[in-house]
């Protein structure tokens, strides 16, 4: 017999884009606590958006600059990035519409080696 336990308390990753934020589910912002901030890219290759925890050790070693790191206010419950800068940005690049639809839900997965929260812009993430 080949059992897998099935934890009531595990969580998916998910992000959902507003028109003028980014929200995080608990699980996701709970990847970048005590992060300065976060670099946020998109691959253009996959279409996924990519979120890299940004320390202050690699502000000071100039690895990623001022202008690329997004601030992300934790709550209890969820985490939040607005910038409606980026929010245009994703649009452009997802073709969102938000006349159509007021948020876009998608799931995220944690790449441990790239030390990186990839976004699944494919897959809608299930409500919990």
């Amino acid at each position: 017999m080949n059992i897998e336990w099935i934890n009531k308390e595990q969580k998916n990753n998910a992000i959902t884009v507003y028109n003028n934020n980014i929200t995080f589910s608990k699980q996701a912002a709970l990847l970048f606590d005590n992060a300065m901030g976060i670099a946020i890219g998109f691959d253009l290759d996959s279409k996924n958006i990519v979120m890299k925890k940004v320390t202050k050790e690699d502000f000071l070693r100039n690895h990623i600059s001022k202008e690329n790191i997004y601030e992300l206010t934790m709550k209890p419950s969820f985490g939040r990035i607005n910038s409606k800068k980026l929010i245009s940005e994703l649009e452009k690049h997802l073709d969102l519409d938000f006349k159509t639809h007021t948020s876009y839900k998608f799931s995220a997965k944690w790449n441990t080696g790239l030390k990186m929260l990839i976004v699944d812009t494919k897959e809608v993430a299930k409500d919990e």
